[in-house]
């Protein structure tokens, strides 16, 4: 017989590939269970490394010996005695074979129900699967980022744990599959840190990310971890020394890992993003860092020159650096220092350098949305951040804020303003700003709802009990809305200027006549003598006082240069007065009514 014959009667083909299906089982149940029982990362690769040596062996067993009914005996070469026995292991390859085809089918369909995009699915999609699960309870793919622990010997690098921590969670949120919890509700975790299924259950998370950095000399030292929020048991940890400009290829490094241990699968473009290296600088990526560790300069504004300064030098660095253009001109934006054409450039400046930079779209979305003939161009800018970087609350809630102040259908305003609630359950400000959606959206349960959450989390917002006495306003409890008014005076600064109009014209629709002719005062001597942007009109502050014909001209200005002379107003400003949103009898006489109908009100 030839060799051939012999390797066909000895069965070798068949156990072979009985050999195979066991090991690929094996295997696959290993990889299944390794993080569920936290076994260790190297436990994989042993039962490869044994089932690829035991392969040769079992192949060496199959050709002297013959599996028969009465057992494993040495095979007897044409001996008829010797025959395995009949038709067992066909029969055992069969079954083998059928469990190998089922395990396949409860793989995919157990693999679709975790993963939350395939490469075909549209970003805009995945966006709204996501948001839907997370509000309910909690997801597998939801993580929480805390706060990376110091371990830098210089206190002047103690900047460096922080700035790297915003940095990943900028990376983290260009992933359409995962729920990244906003940088501002994970650092109420910095100093008092309890147990990890404590803070999965208070941010509604399935993991957590632990994390310390430590720079010296030019290098830095990252360690993460990733703990399973229910059990505590450690997912995937990880430990990387390298020179401080390869902390990009770290942080992409990490994503993907993170991706790969909660099952998310990341889309091309999302790769290509996160492995971006935004600048071959040390220097210039130093002072990056040190402005993204400062504190938000809108609740804090004291910070902003130190974060102006930071991210000019970072350009000065590094000129082609498109992620300090795009923090700069969010800095120049919240300064209000710069002319919106300073500001635009910037934006520009980051997108000429790197397309898919989010956040020069957010600013880009805000400086056009102020221009009568540039909506549609506001409404794409927000939409591409969105896109780029849908777990981002600040882009979630820039656009949410931007289609409830449009007007019209507040459906999707709301639907972008609950996922940045979800993403960011502790942020004071999104409260705020989600019920100024409701608000507009009249639904004023939801709206005081909100705005008294962004009271108690920040009781020294002015902005939001000035809006909360709207809500009140607008319910019909004059005495309530002129309670958190007054609370509002006393506690923002003397020279504050922002929505300080709108509370001059509360006042005045609340009947307190010298209230809001004190404030309106205030803030003519503030602004002085000097002729103002019509952005900057005092024309609801005049409305306040009940001053029909000075507000005609007022707002008469403001819409000529609006509709006319292309000037710069906050869309807001122009569709409250269109709207009407405070139902003022004054914005219904003729004169107000035409200007109105100019700015598209149609009774």
């Amino acid at each position: 017989m030839s060799f051939l014959g012999e390797v066909k009667r000895r069965k070798v083909f068949q156990v072979a590939v009985v050999y195979a299906v066991v090991a690929w089982l094996l295997v696959q149940v290993i990889t299944s269970i390794e993080a569920p029982l936290s076994l260790p990362d190297w436990v994989d690769t042993l039962v490869i490394v044994l089932l690829a040596i035991g392969f040769p062996i079992t192949l060496i067993i199959s050709w002297a010996f013959n599996l028969t009914a009465e057992g494993i005996i040495k095979d007897q070469g044409q001996n008829a005695a010797a025959q395995r026995g009949g038709k067992g292991i066909e029969y055992v390859l069969i079954g083998l074979l059928v469990i190998a085809v089922g395990w396949i089918l409860y793989r995919v369909e157990f693999d679709e129900s975790e993963t939350v995009v395939e490469s075909s699915v549209p970003v805009e999609a995945a966006v709204e699967d996501v948001s839907s699960e997370i509000l309910p309870g909690v997801t597998l793919n939801s993580i929480a980022v805390l706060p990376f622990d110091n371990l830098s010997l210089d206190p002047e690098d103690a900047f460096f744990a922080a700035g790297i921590h915003d940095s990943t969670l900028n990376q983290l949120a260009k992933i359409s599959g995962l729920i990244v919890i906003s940088r501002t509700s994970v650092m109420q975790y910095e100093e008092n840190r309890p147990p990890i299924p404590e803070i999965a259950e208070a941010l509604n998370v399935a993991t957590v990310m632990e994390g310390s950095v430590r720079y010296a000399d030019g290098r830095v030292l990252i360690t993460a971890q990733l703990i399973d929020g229910k059990t505590d048991a450690h997912l995937w940890s990880d430990e990387f020394d390298r020179e401080l400009v390869d902390v990009f290829a770290i942080q992409a490094e990490v994503a993907k890992q993170i991706a790969t241990a909660m099952r998310v699968q990341l889309l091309p473009d999302e790769l290509s993003r996160i492995e971006n290296r935004g600048t071959e600088s040390a220097e210039a990526y130093q002072h990056y860092l040190h402005a993204q560790s400062l504190p938000n300069p809108q609740i804090r504004p004291e910070y902003l020159p130190s974060i102006i300064g930071s991210l000019e030098r970072a350009i000065a660095a590094d000129p082609e650096y498109a992620e300090a253009y795009a923090a700069l001109a969010w800095a120049y934006y919240t300064g209000g220092l710069e002319p919106d054409l300073v500001i635009e450039e910037t934006a520009l400046k980051a997108i000429e350098l790197e397309p898919t930079v989010d956040g020069a779209y957010s600013v880009l979305g805000i400086v056009y949305s102020n221009y009568y003939a540039r909506q549609e161009e506001a409404s794409a800018a927000y939409e591409r951040a969105v896109e780029l970087s849908p777990g981002d609350p600040f882009n979630l809630t820039g656009y949410a804020y931007y289609l409830a102040k449009k007007g019209g259908d507040y459906t999707e305003a709301i639907r972008l303003g609950e996922r940045a609630m979800a993403i960011d359950p502790t942020n004071a400000f999104a409260h705020h700003r989600l019920g100024f959606i409701y608000m507009h959206a009249r639904d004023l349960a939801a709206a005081s709802r909100n705005m008294r959450e962004a009271i108690r989390l920040n009781p020294g917002n002015y902005l939001a009990y000035l809006n909360l006495g709207f809500v009140e306003y607008l319910s019909g409890d004059s005495r309530a809305a002129k309670e958190n008014l007054d609370h509002a005076v006393s506690i923002m600064s003397p020279r504050a200027t922002y929505r300080a109009d709108y509370i001059v014209y509360l006042y005045g629709l609340l009947g307190d006549a010298e209230q809001a002719a004190k404030l309106l005062s205030r803030l003519e001597e503030i602004y002085g003598e000097a002729e103002r942007p019509i952005g900057r009109s005092l024309d609801w502050a005049v409305l306040g006082i009940r001053d029909k014909e000075r507000a005609l001209r007022e707002w008469t200005m403001t819409v000529d240069g609006y509709l006319e002379e292309n000037e710069g107003v906050p869309i807001g400003r122009i569709t409250r007065f269109r709207d009407n949103w405070l139902n003022d009898p004054m914005l219904e006489e003729p004169e107000f009514l035409e200007l109105r109908r100019r700015l598209g009100f149609k009774r």
